[in-house]
């Protein structure tokens, strides 16, 4: 995903776009990302750098873009869109207009959004949180007409994380949504509702969760692993046919084959029994 973050305005906005480098998805659209804080999520940090599930808000977002350019841009709650994106529209077709507070919305969503704008050949789409315009639209137009059309995705896809309320039940969601992706998979789940797995966890084939068992940060667990209740395992490699049990395990590597006992804690090691 290639990013540019706000400044101030560039004078030469062709020079401020050929920053993005990468090759989009839709090279029709470029993507304009709204990074909005919510005080009543947090006053120590921007609420969309909150982390759900090893991502950030803004993250979660991102996901939809796939390889589409993506200009970020600082915005506040009611500046008025159309004279606030014009001076950074880049030289697409369509310009996409999204908010960095809605972690739920999908690339499925999306990809339907723009398949729809195109269909009707509209000049403004408004979402219940984001816009696509036809990019000659923006540079000409002096006002928005245009009202919310509602049916494309998911009644989730818009969900704002703007309190805590909200964001747990964002959490929840994604969290859900994680777990029934391994149980297509395969993976076996003895207590579902007890698991916790990051969004960035690999699990292979033939593999048995059983409960309370958290998976953090980039961790892989390999075929025919069996996770015995209560483990905590981060940033961790666990080889093929282990099986571990109350275990605490951080940055470290298990061998194929190893049996870990109870109440092992390993950090930044290397390790078969």
């Amino acid at each position: 995903m290639a990013v540019i973050v706000e400044q101030e305005i560039d004078n030469n906005i062709e020079t401020l776009w050929q920053r993005v480098v990468k090759q989009p998805v839709d090279d029709d659209v470029d993507v304009i990302l709204l990074r909005v804080h919510h005080p009543e999520c947090c006053f120590n940090k921007n609420s969309f750098d909150i982390k759900i599930l090893g991502k950030t808000i803004k993250e979660w977002v991102m996901l939809a873009f796939d390889k589409c350019k993506v200009l970020e841009l600082n915005y506040t709650e009611g500046q008025d869109i159309l004279n606030f994106v014009k001076p950074y529209v880049g030289h697409k077709k369509y310009t996409a207009v999204f908010y960095a507070d809605t972690p739920l919305f999908s690339r499925k969503t999306f990809l339907s959004i723009i398949d729809y704008i195109k269909t009707k050949r509209q000049n403004v789409l408004k979402l219940p949180r984001g816009y696509v315009f036809d990019t000659e639209y923006i540079i000409n137009a002096q006002r928005i007409f245009a009202s919310v059309t509602n049916g494309l995705g998911d009644e989730t896809d818009f969900m704002v994380a703007n309190n805590m309320n909200a964001i747990n039940q964002i959490t929840a969601i994604l969290r859900n949504r994680i777990l029934d992706y391994y149980i297509k998979q395969g993976v076996q789940f003895i207590d579902k509702n007890s698991v916790y797995i990051d969004a960035d966890v690999s699990i292979g084939d033939n593999v048995v969760i059983y409960q309370n068992n958290i998976l953090q940060g980039r961790t892989e667990i390999l075929d025919n692993v069996v996770l015995y209740p209560n483990n905590l395992i981060i940033d961790s490699k666990i080889g093929n046919n282990s099986k571990l049990c109350y275990s605490v395990i951080k940055n470290s590597q298990i061998l194929d084959n190893s049996d870990i006992q109870p109440f092992t804690f390993v950090d930044k090691g290397k390790i078969k029994k």
